[in-house]
C-alpha cells in the first residue's frame, strides 16, 4: 500500500472534494488505492459525501489490499448463490473494489457468472500493468427512473406499452435539441441537430404508437404477397386507362415520401411515437410507388402521361407540418383513397383487386394520424382555427384547378369503370365516377368534422361543395 502522506492530490479534484465535504486525509488514502479520475466520478455523483461510508469502503479496501481476508456480505451471498455466482468470484470481484450493494444490482439485473468473469479478468490484467484498477461508474448514478419492468400484454411488448412512470410523461415542450430519447439523462454540451419542431401539439396524433405497432404488423411485400399470375391480357384501351392510373399514383407516392422526408428530420425525439409511425409512413409509400410501377408492367403495358402536378407543389410548399399533414393526410389522400376505391370496383384480377385493397390499409392509417393530429392541435390551439381553414383554402384551390386539367387521370377513370370507350360504356363509367366523387367528398367533410372542424363543409371550394348535403332550411 502507497504512503497516503506522500500523495499527491490533483487541484481540481482539492476542491471538489472540499464542496463535497470529502476528508483531506480520507482523499489522500483513496488516492492511494484508485486513479484520480475514478475518486473524482465517485464524488461528484453525490450530494453530499457520506464520510462513515467512505471510511469504512477504503479501511476495507486496504485491508484486502494489504493480504486480509475478503468477506462476502449475508445478503450479497444469498443473491449469488440463487443466481449460481461462485463465491471465489465475488471475492474477485470485492478485491477489485466493486460495492457489495453494486454487485446485488448488477447479479438482479441478470449479468450471467461467465460475463462477470470475462470483465474481472480484464480488470485484474490492467491493474498488474499499472492501468485502472477499475472503472468509473459515475454514469451508473444518473437519476433516470430504474425499477421499471414493463410486462407484454394481449398485443405484446408494443411502444406504447413502455409509456409507464416518468417515461409516460411526454412534455409539451421538448427542452433539447439533441437526439437524446426521451427519459434519458441528457450530457452537458451536446452540439444540437437543428430540429425546429418542438411543441407537441405542432406534430402529435395520440394514436400514433398504435398506428406504428399496426403499420409492421400488416406490412406486405409486392414481390410476393400480390398474385401477379392472375393479370390476363385486357383490351388495350381498358390496360392502357390502368396504366395511366397506376403513372399518377407512381407519381402521388413519391409525393407523399418527399413531404413526410422534409418534415421528419424536423421533428425532435421527444415525440419519438409520431417519428416511428411517420417512418413506416414513408415506407408505406415507397411500396406503393412500387406495386403501381409493377402493375403498370406487368400486362404488356408500361407507364402513362405525367399528371399537371400544380397539387404537388402545394404539398411541397407548405409552411408547416400541420399545415402539411391537413392537406396530405385529409385532403389528397381522402381523393388517393376514392380513387383505390375505383380501382377496387374495377378490377379485372385477384391481382389488381389486392393491390387496391392492400394500398386502402396503408392510406386509411395516415388519414388516422392526419385526423387525430389536427384533432390535437385545434384543442391546443383554438386560435388558429381560421388558419387551418386558410390551409384547406389553398389545397381545395388548387387541388380543383389540378382536377379540371388531369384529362388524362378522369378519362382513364371513367374507362375503367365503364369497361371501354363505347358510348354507352363512357356514358356508364361517367355516372359511376361522379358517385365515387361525391363519395370521396363526404368522407373528407366527414374526417375534417372528426378531426374538430365541422364547419369546413360551409366553406369547401365550390367544386367540392355540391356534392355535400346541405342542411334543411328550418320552416
Amino acid at each position: 500500500m502507497a504512503d497516503g502522506a506522500s500523495v499527491e492530490i490533483p487541484a481540481d479534484l482539492a476542491q471538489l472534494a472540499q464542496e463535497k465535504g470529502f476528508p483531506p486525509d480520507l482523499l489522500k488514502r483513496a488516492l492511494a488505492l484508485f486513479p484520480p479520475d475514478i475518486i473524482k466520478g465517485q464524488i461528484a455523483a453525490q450530494q453530499t459525501v457520506n464520510v462513515e461510508e467512505a471510511e469504512k469502503f477504503i479501511s476495507e479496501q486496504e485491508r484486502i489490499r494489504a493480504g486480509g481476508e475478503i468477506n462476502i456480505p449475508p445478503e450479497l451471498a444469498q443473491v449469488a448463490a440463487a443466481h449460481g455466482w461462485p463465491e471465489a468470484l465475488l471475492k474477485r470481484a470485492l478485491a477489485l473494489g466493486a460495492g457489495a450493494d453494486m454487485l446485488v444490482h448488477q447479479i438482479n439485473s441478470g449479468i450471467r457468472p461467465e460475463q462477470a468473469e470475462r470483465f474481472i479478468e480484464q480488470q485484474e490484467r490492467a491493474r498488474e500493468v499499472g492501468l485502472a484498477a477499475t472503472l468509473d461508474l459515475s454514469w451508473m448514478k444518473v437519476p433516470t427512473e430504474w425499477g421499471i419492468r414493463v410486462r407484454p400484454g394481449k398485443k405484446g411488448l408494443t411502444v406504447g406499452s413502455i409509456n409507464v412512470g416518468t417515461y409516460a410523461d411526454i412534455p409539451d415542450i421538448w427542452p433539447y435539441r439533441t437526439e437524446m430519447p426521451r427519459g434519458a439523462y441528457p450530457l452537458p454540451g451536446v452540439p444540437s441537430m437543428g430540429y425546429s419542431i418542438y411543441e407537441k401539439a405542432e406534430l402529435w396524433a395520440d394514436n400514433a404508437a398504435d398506428l406504428y405497432e399496426e403499420a409492421i404488423q400488416r406490412r406486405w411485400r409486392p414481390a410476393t404477397d400480390i398474385p401477379w399470375a392472375t393479370i390476363e391480357p385486357l383490351p388495350d384501351v381498358v390496360e392502357k386507362a390502368m396504366c395511366q392510373v397506376c403513372t399518377y399514383l407512381c407519381e402521388k407516392a413519391l409525393v407523399a415520401g418527399d413531404v413526410v422526408g422534409k418534415w421528419l428530420p424536423e421533428m425532435s425525439y421527444g415525440y419519438h411515437e409520431v417519428k416511428l409511425y411517420l417512418s413506416c409512413a414513408e415506407f408505406d409509400v415507397a411500396r406503393q410507388f412500387e406495386v403501381f410501377r409493377k402493375r403498370a408492367m406487368s400486362n404488356g403495358g408500361g407507364m402513362g402521361m405525367q399528371s399537371p402536378g400544380y397539387f404537388h407543389r402545394a404539398l411541397i410548399d407548405a409552411r408547416t407540418w400541420t399545415e402539411a399533414s391537413a392537406i396530405l393526410h385529409l385532403l389528397s389522400n381522402s381523393f388517393l383513397m376514392g380513387v383505390y376505391q375505383v380501382g377496387e370496383y374495377a378490377a379485372r384480377s385477384p391481382a389488381e383487386s389486392m393491390i387496391f385493397r392492400f394500398c386502402m390499409q396503408d392510406v386509411a392509417r395516415q388519414m388516422a394520424y392526419g385526423i387525430q393530429h389536427l384533432k390535437y392541435f385545434l384543442t391546443r390551439h383554438q386560435d388558429r382555427r381560421l388558419e387551418v381553414h386558410n390551409y384547406l383554402n389553398k389545397g381545395e384551390a388548387i387541388f380543383a384547378y389540378e382536377e379540371e386539367r388531369d384529362v388524362p387521370l378522369r378519362e382513364a377513370l371513367i374507362i375503367l369503370l365503364g369497361g371501354g370507350i363505347q358510348k354507352d360504356q363512357l356514358v356508364d363509367g361517367a355516372r359511376k365516377l361522379e358517385y365515387f366523387r361525391a363519395r370521396w367528398v363526404r368522407d373528407y367533410v366527414a374526417r375534417l368534422a372528426a378531426a374538430g372542424l365541422p364547419e369546413r363543409r360551409d366553406k369547401l371550394h365550390p367544386s367540392l361543395r355540391k356534392y355535400v348535403p346541405q342542411p334543411a332550411e328550418a320552416a
